[in-house]
């Protein structure tokens, strides 16, 4: 992992300003949350300026990063509530009824990377559109194996 999705890394500081910068921005965020895919991402201005924050970030990174930052920014777009206390598939199991049913949970595991938009942006709202921003990022961007199984061990503690 070389990107570090965290509240003092660089990256995370830019994905924090994009998130704050949405709320000035309410057509930008309408565009993105109108998004059905990361395709669709691809088309908004608003990831656009993004995209030109981060580049420098990115040098060293494999091609297609710029899909998956499509992706985290089209998703970041519906989290109204920033939590960073928990993990995003901890926040899904919160309380007594998890938000997230285990089923639900389940499907979402195996989703793959193109189908995880989808189903990861209902899942949002199923938790209040609150999200903790920097795992969001990591788990879009790096999402795999590693990252299910990451999650498995968050939902199921």
């Amino acid at each position: 992992m070389s990107v570090k999705f965290t509240t003092e890394s660089p990256m995370g500081q830019k994905l924090k300003e994009f998130w704050q910068g949405l709320e000035d921005d309410k057509g930008g965020r309408a565009q993105l949350r109108r998004c059905k895919t990361a395709n669709e991402v691809v088309m908004v201005p608003a990831f656009h300026r993004l995209c030109r924050r981060v580049r420098p970030l990115m040098k060293y990174e494999r091609e297609g990063w710029e899909m998956r930052i499509a992706a985290i920014a089209g998703l970041l777009a519906h989290v109204r509530t920033l939590d960073s206390r928990k993990t995003l598939a901890a926040q899904m199991a919160a309380g007594d009824t998890p938000a997230v049913s285990e089923l639900r949970f389940r499907r979402l595991l195996q989703r793959n990377r193109e189908e995880f938009y989808g189903a990861l942006m209902r899942t949002l709202g199923l938790i209040d559109k609150t999200a903790n921003p920097f795992d969001l990022a990591c788990s879009v961007y790096y999402w795999g194996d590693s990252e299910r199984k990451r999650w498995a061990f968050a939902y199921f503690s």
